[in-house]
């Protein structure tokens, strides 16, 4: 069966539908010899390349899916690193037929969990549904605050930047002097979006470690630069989250 070729590569693993459609637009993707175009119907028996090289569409077609939760130091590049040292994506174990797909990356400057599929559609699903996804950071500050207010404060601030996410739980976890580290669940909310609502309470946000993303949890014997697999119930509670309905929305079905 044909399917629109960013589907397809998006579904091997090859890559995200936003980076296929970035990829034939900058004219890297070719169909049996001639520039690949947006929406192309193609199957595992079409000549595909990328910068010339074959994919090759069929192989792991058929295998399952994995993924990968991964505990990123900062500064280390998801796909290729600022200098020689290796990226996140070059320490991961082989995908078996597949490619890895990072799933909503972390800015280079923050650390911590980074998760990875090979389902390409799993990826784009989870990115789409980001603003109903719970995640958790545990964030370095420096500046004094009332840890009984805390919470108000950083939900008023978020409120008037205008800001889609809300902060649903925050929490002193310890620290010394200026600097104390607290941890904080935010819903729809990214570190920029935390960084911009702490400097509004008058406080510096100097570092970002996310800990968990919807049903995942970065495990505390995960060291800097270490990965392990996810279950195939980790992977299931992906996919539920990713085709989740917005609250409010009805079935068209009858």
């Amino acid at each position: 069966m044909r399917e629109r070729i960013q589907k397809l590569l998006a579904a091997r693993g090859i890559g995200s539908r936003r980076q296929v459609e970035a990829w034939i637009k900058e004219e890297r993707v070719t169909v049996n010899g001639k520039p690949a175009r947006p929406g192309q119907p193609i199957d595992d028996r079409d000549d595909v390349r990328l910068d010339g090289r074959r994919l090759r569409l069929g192989r792991g077609a058929d295998a399952p899916h994995r993924g990968i939760a991964y505990h990123r130091p900062a500064q280390e590049g998801v796909r290729s690193s600022s200098d020689a040292s290796p990226s996140a994506l070059e320490k991961l174990p082989k995908a078996g037929g597949h490619r890895w797909v990072p799933v909503s990356p972390l800015p280079p400057r923050d650390a911590g969990l980074e998760l990875f599929v090979t389902d390409g559609a799993l990826a784009a699903g989870l990115t789409k549904r980001g603003y109903a996804i719970t995640i958790e950071y545990s964030v370095r500050v420096r500046g004094a605050f009332d840890e009984a207010a805390i919470k108000e404060r950083l939900q008023e601030q978020s409120e008037s930047a205008g800001l889609k996410g809300r902060v649903d739980e925050v929490a002193a976890t310890g620290g010394e002097a200026s600097n104390r580290w607290v941890q904080v669940t935010v819903t729809g909310l990214r570190p920029r979006d935390l960084r911009e609502i702490f400097a509004g309470c008058g406080l510096e946000a100097n570092r970002i470690l996310r800990t968990r993303f919807g049903p995942i949890s970065m495990d505390r014997v995960l060291a800097r630069g270490r990965s392990r697999a996810l279950t195939e119930g980790e992977l299931r509670s992906l996919r539920e989250l990713a085709e989740a309905r917005p609250a409010g929305s009805r079935s068209t079905g009858r």
